[in-house]
C-alpha cells in the first residue's frame, strides 16, 4: 500500500472511531435517567470540591430514622462519604418531635470537634443553642435555609452556612395544584389538608403552598386543616373522622407520604378507594406501589438521597474553607400513575 493510501486509511479509521465515540457519549447522555440528570445538575451548582483529606470527619444530623425519607437521606450521606473518601457519621433523633434529643446530638458532635457538621433541624429554633456552640468552637455548620430562623440564630451568636436546597412551599403548591386540576374536571368539591408537626418549617410551608392553590379555585372548598404530627396513626384517625364528618369529601393533601399512606389505608378500609384522592409529598419507596395500585393519586418527589450527598459535599467544602453557594435548589416533580415509569431509580 502506498504511503498516501496508508495515510488516507488511517484518517478514515480515526474518523470512524471518533464518530463512534461521539455516538456513545450521545447515547449515554440520552440514557441518563431523570434522577441522574437532577443529581448531576445539582452537584454542578456546588462547583469544584477540594481534594479530600482522609482525616476529615463530618457529622450529619437527620431528623429521624422512623421516616423512610430520612433513612434515604442517611444513605446519601454514607454513599458520599465512601465516594469522597472521608468519614461521615450520621445520627438521628428518635422521633420527628424529639427536639431536645436532636439538640443533644449536635452539642455532642461539637464537643467531639468534627471538622464540619450538617444539621437538619426539627423546628426553626431547637438547634440554635448548638449552632452557637459550634460557631464558638470554630466548626462550620451547614443548614437548610428554611429550617432555621437565621435572624434569631445570628442574634444568638450562631453563624451557620444556610443553603436554599428544598423549596417546601413549591412542594405544597405542586400537590395542591394537581388536586385542583383533577377535581375541576368533576366540578370541584371538598378538600382537607393534613399538616405535619406544628412549628416545623417544612410542614407550615407545604400547608401554605397547598392552601394557596386550593383557595384560588372557587369550585374547591377547603373544609379542614389538622396537624398529623408526621404520625401514621394520627393521620389515619384524622382521615376516619374526616370521612365521617364529610361523606362527600373528594381529596386529602398530606404534608408527607407517611401520613398520605395512612390516609389511603383509612379510605380503603372505609370502602371509599377511588372516591377520595390522596396526594402526598416525598415519594418514598412505599409510595411507588401505592400510586401504581391507585391508593395514592400522586406524590411530590424530592430526592432525599441527593439531599444527603449534597449536604455532605457542602460540609466537605466548608471544612476546607471553601465558599458554599447559597442557592442549591434540588428540583421537585410530581409523580403520578401516568409518569411513574420515569422514576424507576429515583431515590
Amino acid at each position: 500500500m502506498s504511503s498516501s493510501k496508508n495515510l488516507m486509511f488511517r484518517i478514515i479509521v480515526a474518523a470512524v472511531f471518533l464518530a463512534g465515540l461521539v455516538l456513545q457519549v450521545g447515547l449515554a447522555q440520552a440514557e441518563q435517567s431523570r434522577w441522574q440528570k437532577v443529581r448531576s445538575e445539582t452537584f454542578a451548582k456546588l462547583g469544584e470540591l477540594p481534594e479530600a483529606d482522609k482525616s476529615t470527619r463530618i457529622g450529619a444530623i437527620i431528623i429521624t430514622e422512623a421516616n423512610p425519607f430520612w433513612v434515604t437521606v442517611k444513605e446519601g450521606y454514607l454513599s458520599a462519604g465512601k465516594e469522597l473518601g472521608v468519614q461521615i457519621d450520621v445520627q438521628a433523633a428518635p422521633q420527628e418531635n424529639s427536639i431536645s434529643a436532636q439538640l443533644n446530638i449536635l452539642e455532642n458532635m461539637v464537643a467531639k470537634k468534627y471538622n464540619a457538621i450538617a444539621a437538619h433541624s426539627i423546628t426553626r429554633h431547637n438547634l440554635i443553642p448548638g449552632l452557637v456552640k459550634a460557631n464558638q468552637a470554630g466548626i462550620p455548620t451547614i443548614t437548610d435555609s428554611i429550617r432555621v430562623d437565621m435572624k434569631a440564630a445570628r442574634e444568638a451568636g450562631a453563624n451557620p452556612i444556610d443553603i436554599a436546597m428544598v423549596d417546601f412551599l413549591a412542594q405544597g403548591k405542586l400537590g395542591g395544584a394537581y388536586i385542583v386540576e383533577q377535581l375541576k374536571k368533576k366540578g370541584g368539591g371538598k378538600v382537607a389538608i393534613i399538616e405535619g408537626l406544628p412549628g416545623a418549617p417544612q410542614s407550615e410551608a407545604r400547608r401554605n403552598g397547598a392552601k394557596a392553590m386550593l383557595d384560588a379555585e372557587p369550585s374547591i372548598e377547603l373544609v379542614s386543616m389538622q396537624p398529623g404530627n408526621w404520625n401514621r396513626q394520627k393521620a389515619y384517625d384524622i382521615t376516619v373522622n374526616l370521612l365521617q364528618a364529610h361523606p362527600d369529601l373528594k381529596a386529602i393533601m398530606c404534608a408527607n407520604d407517611v401520613m398520605a399512606l395512612a390516609a389511603a389505608a383509612a379510605i380503603e378500609e372505609k370502602g371509599k378507594k377511588g372516591q377520595v384522592m390522596v396526594v402526598g409529598i416525598d415519594f418514598i419507596a412505599q409510595s411507588r406501589d401505592a400510586i401504581q395500585n391507585g391508593g395514592l393519586a400522586a406524590s411530590v418527589a424530592q430526592a432525599p438521597f441527593i439531599i444527603g450527598e449534597l449536604c455532605a459535599r457542602a460540609a466537605l467544602k466548608a471544612a476546607a474553607g471553601g465558599k458554599v453557594p447559597k442557592e442549591l435548589y434540588i428540583p421537585v416533580v410530581l409523580v403520578t400513575r401516568d409518569n411513574i415509569a420515569e422514576f424507576k431509580d429515583w431515590k
